[in-house]
């Protein structure tokens, strides 16, 4: 099926030529965005495997075929037959039914995805810092950045999980400026659909609850206080926020919420003996970082932090491949390096502060049952966009240690 994934590789240029128009500003950074990763997805299936183009990719392409060969009314059978986080090989089962089997066709759809990833890079970073300058910073890395380039030319999840996330985030950040409901409403949409490619994403739908419940109980109390008056629409907010709360509770197990059990002392060690099953192969943790008892869980979950965000560290490198995990690393601690140097300014913008917020939460949620470098690797690139995002402004100062005057609204 040559012909097919020619023609959905024709369909992703058309598209993304017509994003480069309606985004004259960032143009130059759409097309480069589409090159490279169209370049990466060719080179993948003619050349040569990349890295992560292998059993992973691979296993959700086959089964896509395997469950999407015999017509669509059997792929539909196959819907959930492995779980949520197979939603993806079942949506590609339906194009494999109606099309035929072509890898191609399925790399397209990512190549697309991390092109609009792009696009929506830039218009959170000029919802949040308000400049053009560091929007077009941000774009611009989330364009080039080798690991984003990678993941969005597999048939892998991990380009649509990221989007998700920075669709969610740009409302999470415009619900904070306009306080409309509607932005609420989409954000936790977003959020909320990453059950369907990785549960552990989700999580984000509960932070925002929560700050939601934070907020409007704040609200509610003051016009109580001050005013003697009850705000109906915060308190029907506090209520929705209860109620979903409880829900999500009562039903987390069902629908593959990500670490539910583990929210009962009672299964700690489930907790353990999890991060212990992942401490595997030649990019596993360091073994006095996976914990034998509770207390020693709790202890670690910063050193774990560390390693989830900045490994591999040179005392971890076994073998040549090690290398590029590494500088991966090195740029990730220039990044927080960044952000850490000028946390006064991100603490004044309450938008770059939720994104900082959020970044912090998911690393902490993921590192948790991470055991081993490559892993964390994949997972911790789903946020690179965001923390480019929070450390676009600064980039320059660091990378050049110049004392350029920061021009921030």
């Amino acid at each position: 099926m040559f012909g097919i994934g020619i023609i959905s590789v024709i369909i992703v240029a058309s598209i993304t030529m017509w994003l480069a128009y309606k985004y004259k500003e960032i143009a130059l950074v759409i097309a480069s965005a589409f090159v490279f990763r169209i370049s990466a997805a060719l080179i993948n299936l003619y050349v040569v495997t990349l890295p992560d183009g292998g059993i992973d990719a691979t296993g959700f392409e086959y089964n896509a075929w395997m469950w999407g060969k015999n017509g669509i009314i059997v792929a539909t059978s196959h819907f959930f037959e492995q779980g949520l986080p197979w939603f993806y090989s079942n949506i590609a089962s339906l194009i494999y039914a109606i099309f035929g089997r072509s890898p191609l066709i399925l790399q397209s759809i990512s190549v697309l995805a991390g092109v609009y990833c792009v696009v929506l890079a830039w218009k959170l970073s000029i919802e949040v810092w308000g400049t053009h300058s560091a929007a077009k910073k941000s774009a611009w890395l989330v364009a080039i950045y080798p690991i984003l380039i990678l993941y969005s030319s597999l048939t892998m999840r991990e380009v649509f999980i990221t989007l998700l996330l920075l669709y969610g985030m740009l409302h999470v950040v415009l619900w904070s400026k306009t306080r409309k409901m509607i932005n609420v409403f989409i954000a936790l949409m977003a959020f909320s659909s990453q059950v369907f490619f990785h549960p552990g994403m989700a999580v984000a739908s509960v932070l925002f609850l929560g700050l939601l419940f934070a907020y409007y109980n704040k609200i509610f109390f003051t016009s109580l206080i001050n005013d003697a008056s009850l705000n109906v629409q915060s308190f029907l907010i506090i209520i929705s926020c209860l109620f979903i709360g409880l829900y999500i509770a009562i039903y987390a197990k069902s629908l593959a919420f990500p670490y539910s059990s583990w929210l009962e002392i009672i299964n700690v060690d489930t907790l353990i003996w999890r991060t212990s099953a992942m401490h595997a192969g030649d990019a596993a943790y360091p073994s006095w970082i996976i914990a034998d008892t509770p207390m020693q869980f709790l202890l670690l979950l910063v050193p774990k932090l560390f390693y989830f965000l900045f490994s591999p560290f040179p005392w971890d490198i076994s073998k040549s491949s090690h290398i590029l995990g590494f500088l991966d690393g090195v740029v990730f601690i220039m990044l927080f390096f960044s952000i850490c140097s000028h946390l006064k300014y991100i603490r004044s913008n309450p938008q770059a502060f939720i994104l900082l917020v959020f970044v912090i939460f998911l690393s902490l949620i993921f590192s948790i049952a991470v055991g081993n470098f490559g892993t964390g690797l994949r997972h911790r690139s789903k946020m690179l966009p965001i923390i480019f995002i929070i450390a676009a402004p600064f980039i320059y100062r660091v990378l050049f240690f110049k004392k350029k005057k920061l021009k921030l609204e």
